[in-house]
Order: C-alpha cells, then structure tokens, then sequence
C-alpha cells in the first residue's frame, strides 16, 4: 500500500546547496543562450507556486509545513527549485538540439540535485529541520493524478493514430517524463529527505515516478509545440534517433538553415558552434529530408 502522506525532510543549509546549483544550473543556460528553457523554467515556476502554494496549502490545506523559515519564503524557494528546473529541463528535451545535448544535461540534471541532497547531509551548514507533508488522499489526488495520466496516453494514442506523432515520440515524450520525476525521488531517497516514514519505499517511488510528471507531459509539449508554430510560423522536423550519430550541433538551427537562414536570431545561434559542423549537419539535413 502506498502511503497516502508523503514528506520531506531536511535541513536549512539544504537550500543553500540547492540555491548555488539552480545558481549553476541558470548560468549555463544563459551561457548557452537557451531562452525558451528558461522563459519555460519560469512559467513552471508560476505553475507549481499556484498548485503548490495556492491550491494545496493555502485552500485543500492538504500541503503542511513546519521550519523556522517564513512560510511565503520558503514556498518561493520551494517551488523555484521544482518549476524552473524541472520545467527547463523538459523544455531542452522538447528542442532535441542533438544527442550529445540530451545526455549532457540529463547527466547535470540528475548530479546536480543528488549532490544538493548529499552536499547538505555531509556538510552541516545549518541543520534546523523543516518538514513539508502533502496529503495525497486529500481530494483523491493520486486517483485524480493516475486518471490525467491515463488521459495524456490516451491523447497521445490518438496523436499517433492521426499521423501528428511518431511513435519514437510518443515513446520518448513518456521517457522524459519519467526522467524528471525519477531524478526528484531519487536524490530525496539517496539523502534520507524521503525517510520521515522510517523506511524506503520502492513502491511510493514507482508511482510518483511513473505518475506524477507523466500526468501531463503530453498536453505541455501541445503547447510548446503552439508556442514554436507562433514564433517560426510553422513546425519543423524534430530529430529522430536515427540522427543520433549524424547531427552535431543543432537540428533545430539545421532545419532553419536549410529552408530561411535569414531567420531572426540564427547568426547568434551559429557563432556557438564550428562552422565545419554546421556544414557536415546542413549536408545531412539536406540529403535525409529533401530539402
């Protein structure tokens, strides 16, 4: 039986680790120039501060919280460290620039937040405790949760049946889901945050892991695809795993380059990588998809 109260655990000096790796985090992707993830990062923001914050602790008051941090601050930090991170990181799944990119920050993704969990068990910075509980039978959320997520498959089939999707997307969108919500479970386990019940459980991390991030994965790339088609006027072609081993630098900047390169934004976008690569790309690009 799953619980139906899941809680955190953990420490002040927890949110200084956490704040120095969404410091890192948010610096390479101003490095890199990837405005949507971050637009997208504070849009996920906005998102769980009104779930999080307004919804369940504030009217269901199925959300507790007990520490020695003002309320509304904490549920700022709270909130921030989940919605910008998770919600960037999906948006660079979403833009599939290259292979070398998806892992990459896969690999950022998953260590970063391991290590704030462990960074602050090792390092006892400021070990006052706070406590954050969700009632997940308050309003049958997890049975609600587990019909939305069944709802975003059943979108997602018809997508396919009506040729909009690939399968491999269908497939991969469902991975990315189950990426984000593994990473959040995995590094609360490894640091002890998730033991306030007094054991592990496999079976809460299942669930969480295959429900609560999946639950609408399907209708948030609906509209980051809307959002592409507002801004480039049209969807493009989004790269397949068989292009995997070809594309180097940017199949999105690939696919611009090939039909409009006067494209506003596209000479900044170039200056990121070698011109031999955007060349060897361009011939790929070009010879696959007859352009």
């Amino acid at each position: 039986m799953v619980d139906s109260i899941v809680t955190r655990t953990l420490g002040v000096d927890f949110i200084y680790f956490d704040l120095l790796f969404l410091s890192i985090w948010i610096y390479f992707l101003i490095k890199k120039r990837y405005w949507i993830p971050i637009i997208w990062g504070f849009f996920g923001w906005i998102a769980y501060l009104i779930a999080d914050y307004y919804i369940w602790y504030t009217v269901m008051q199925s959300r507790t919280y007990d520490g020695p941090i003002n309320n509304i601050l904490f549920f700022l930090w709270f909130c921030f460290s989940a919605g910008f991170v998770q919600f960037s990181y999906v948006a660079l799944m979403f833009e599939k620039r290259n292979w070398r990119e998806l892992w990459v920050w896969t690999i950022i993704f998953y260590l970063g937040w391991i290590l704030v969990g462990v960074g602050s068990q090792l390092i006892p910075l400021d070990d006052r405790i706070i406590r954050v509980s969700r009632n997940m039978n308050a309003d049958r959320q997890r049975l609600t949760f587990t019909l939305m997520t069944i709802g975003n498959i059943l979108i997602a089939t018809i997508l396919y049946l009506f040729k909009k999707l690939r399968l491999e997307d269908v497939i991969y969108l469902f991975i990315v889901g189950i990426l984000v919500e593994f990473c959040l479970e995995l590094s609360l386990s490894v640091s002890g945050i998730r033991l306030e019940q007094g054991t592990w459980s496999l079976e809460l991390m299942v669930v969480n892991t295959l429900i609560e991030f999946n639950m609408g994965i399907i209708l948030m790339y609906l509209l980051w695809v809307i959002v592409k088609i507002k801004r480039d006027g049209k969807f493009r072609p989004q790269l397949s795993y068989k292009d995997f081993k070809h594309i180097k630098s940017d199949f999105n900047l690939i696919s611009i380059l090939a039909q409009d390169s006067t494209e506003m934004g596209v000479k900044s976008r170039i200056q990121i990588y070698d011109f031999e690569d955007i060349q060897s790309d361009l011939l790929y690009f070009k010879s696959k998809y007859e352009v």
